[in-house]
């Protein structure tokens, strides 16, 4: 039975963009399991005002129901730069599948994989198709001097990456792998990382 995550953001006594992190939990279930959550994922989760301050990760692990909920100091990764990875000369997974992480396993084997020979890399950037994805661990929007645009085709559409969509700061576009030259600087953004936290320049993004 596959297992999935949700990593939830806990900050100063809150916890962020739970509607967010609700939908995609139950979008999930009900595609593998063709069930409901039932409950509010709120009821699934420890009292917030008991981290009155400081950030905090809050990992779920769940099928087709809660399994594990654990609560962790969370520390930003000093991330400088970025290799490229054509994840088109990785096209199969053990027995002939295709590599797909549209819905967020708590099996990363395979992204783990690409992390070999990274060098003096901190992470890869993740190219399909040609395309712009993710990095490892996050999606990725890009500024290109006037506004931030994000790939258009991601790997995980992330919850982060859906409430800056929903909420206009940034838009959605198609970038190829050589469309970087047309941009400044990536950044990085998940559940737990903010527009800005993670800023890399575009000459740090190596082949």
């Amino acid at each position: 039975m596959p297992r999935f995550i949700e990593t939830i953001k806990l900050a100063d006594g809150n916890y962020k963009l739970l509607g967010y992190h609700y939908k995609r939990m139950n979008t999930t279930v009900a595609h593998f399991f063709n069930m409901d959550c039932g409950k509010s994922l709120a009821d699934f989760l420890p009292d917030a005002k008991k981290y009155p301050q400081g950030i905090y990760k809050c990992r779920v692990v769940y099928s087709n129901n809660v399994e594990d909920v654990e609560i962790t100091p969370y520390f930003k990764r000093k991330i400088k730069r970025l290799k490229i990875v054509n994840l088109d000369t990785y096209p199969f997974l053990p027995g002939g599948k295709l590599f797909d992480y549209s819905f967020k396993y708590e099996d990363r084997s395979f992204i783990n994989s690409l992390l070999g020979g990274l060098g003096d890399a901190s992470d890869i950037l993740i190219v399909k198709h040609g395309l712009i994805t993710d990095t490892s661990f996050s999606n990725v929007i890009l500024f290109d001097g006037k506004k931030w645009i994000t790939p258009d085709a991601f790997l995980l559409n992330g919850v982060k990456r859906r409430y800056l969509l929903d909420s206009g700061i940034i838009t959605e576009e198609r970038v190829s792998a050589n469309d970087l030259k047309y941009f400044q600087k990536i950044s990085l953004i998940n559940a737990m990382l903010e527009p800005g936290d993670i800023e890399i320049d575009i000459k740090d993004i190596i082949y």
